[in-house]
């Protein structure tokens, strides 16, 4: 039950960043964000196939840039209010921060 509090509101996070304009979303949208140095943090749906995974671990690796795999792609799509979306990223350092805390605690299985 908490697990599913603080996904929730990992999701409700990325909507609030969509809605700030700090968010890119989309593989196409993604790749270019992450080529251009503007991504603090990547994240993947854990639906994402395996050679759309490694794609975005080498790119995100090669720019120093963390990646972490959260949600399905309907969650994913539906937290920044579009169809299903298999890659975001985050283009801010603040969002980026406050999400993998959020991360975190899923990880953790809602343990603070």
């Amino acid at each position: 039950m908490r697990v599913r509090y603080i996904f929730d509101k990992f999701f409700s996070l990325l909507g609030l960043c969509q809605k700030a304009g700090k968010l890119a979303s989309g593989s196409v949208q993604c790749d270019k964000a992450i080529r251009s140095g503007k991504v603090s943090l990547v994240i993947v749906s854990n639906e994402a196939s395996e050679m759309t995974l490694k794609q975005f671990e080498h790119l995100c690796k090669t720019k120093n840039t963390q990646l972490i795999a959260a949600g399905s792609k309907e969650e994913l799509g539906r937290a920044v209010g579009k169809g299903n979306r298999t890659v975001l990223a985050v283009l801010d350092e603040g969002f980026k921060k406050i999400l993998l805390k959020e991360y975190q605690k899923i990880q953790r299985g809602g343990d603070e």
